[in-house]
């Protein structure tokens, strides 16, 4: 009996412990504007990453929207916006680049879903999607649709 009381003790202040830690986590995300005006500041940098990435997988998809000035013009103002260098979008890339691809996609995923603002999202979509028809490539572009849905609807 007392075996089961002490296991139930320990049992109890995991939950506790593990309770505390979710309200934290909440506590930082509720501060979090739910309009974005200045995505350099408005936005977490895993948030920025992910959109660079979105944008920079959707202009990799083949050497026509690789090396397209519109898609280059797309991603260098979103740099902009976003107070990004040229060198920390590369090395977000990079690190993207050497995860699995579901590991990158489920991190970039995460990260878009923090955002509040559905309609600085579907900013973002607009412009991924801009980029995946330049490229002509099917997939990317359906893939890009699926992806924003279920980003869109969490």
């Amino acid at each position: 009996m007392i075996a089961f009381l002490f296991i139930l003790a320990i049992v109890f202040f995991i939950n506790l412990f593990l309770h505390n830690r979710a309200d934290k986590h909440e506590e930082i995300f509720k501060n979090r504007p739910s309009t974005i005006t200045t995505p350099s500041r408005d936005l977490f940098p895993n948030q920025k990453y992910a959109i660079i990435n979105l944008l920079a997988l959707a202009q990799g998809a083949n050497s026509v929207s690789a090396y397209s000035d519109i898609a280059n013009g797309i991603l260098n103002q979103w740099l902009s916006n976003l107070g990004l260098s040229k060198a920390e979008a590369e090395k977000s890339m990079r690190l993207s680049m050497s995860l699995s691809p579901d590991r990158s996609i489920q991190i970039i995923r995460n990260s878009m879903i923090e955002i509040r603002d559905k309609a600085f999202v579907r900013s973002v979509y607009r412009d991924v999607e801009r980029i995946a028809e330049i490229s002509g490539d099917e997939d990317t572009i359906a893939f890009m649709k699926e992806l924003f849905n279920d980003i869109l609807t969490h």
